[in-house]
């Protein structure tokens, strides 16, 4: 049975999601949305485990879930979602890919309900934006995947034109930090299709050091 963990604090914060949660996961589909699936793949790459824990950060309705559920080969068993809109947590739960289901957001801080060093990766697709959320979810990261598992995710390439500083500076910033200090290791960058013709830089990285955290 998936368990289902809201926190009240966090639900209005999810009102911008509302008039789109429903009709997500088809209208990106039909976007050419495949950066899901060439995650899951890299994250299967390097993880062969299929009963290991996998943190899905801002999971949404569950579209990378499904993607690492019925990967070829593996199909990961054991997923938890995290994510701030109860709706689309709602949705994932229709889909039954999750173990647990997270209403929560990743920052600066603490998610009670993840253990310390309790997962064996995470994964996070289409997120890391400064209207989303930025490098201060690394700490929070940091804490809840052993040290040796695995990270997979996304950052756009695409330049808003939101007023907010560029995400690919502020964001990879803090992405060359830890790997500068030791804490993360990089196993692969590459560019990926993201949507609408669009490209990512894809991360995979294992966490190499937590002594300094």
């Amino acid at each position: 049975m998936t368990e289902i963990i809201k926190h009240n604090y966090v639900l209005s914060s999810c009102t911008f999601f509302k008039p789109h949660v429903t009709s997500f996961s088809q209208d990106v589909k039909s976007s050419g949305y495949e950066a899901p699936r060439v995650c899951a793949e890299a994250l299967g790459k390097v993880l062969s485990d299929k009963s290991a824990l996998i943190v899905d950060c801002a999971a949404g309705t569950g579209i990378v879930g499904e993607e690492l559920l019925y990967l070829k080969n593996i199909g990961f068993n054991s997923i938890d979602a995290v994510d701030y809109s109860q709706q689309s947590l709602d949705i994932s739960a229709s889909k039954g890919v999750y173990r647990r289901l997270i209403c929560n957001k990743f920052d600066e801080n603490k998610i009670e309900e993840i253990k310390d060093d309790s997962c064996s990766a995470l994964i996070c697709v289409g997120a890391l934006l400064m209207n989303h959320f930025t490098q201060t979810a690394f700490p929070e990261w940091n804490r809840i995947v052993k040290q040796g598992g695995f990270m997979v995710f996304t950052l756009s390439r695409v330049e808003y034109d939101d007023g907010l500083p560029d995400h690919r500076l502020v964001i990879g910033n803090g992405i060359q930090e830890l790997l500068d200090k030791g804490t993360w290791e990089l196993i692969e960058k590459t560019a990926i299709p993201y949507h609408s013709g669009y490209l990512a830089d894809m991360f995979t990285i294992r966490l190499k050091n937590k002594s300094d955290l």
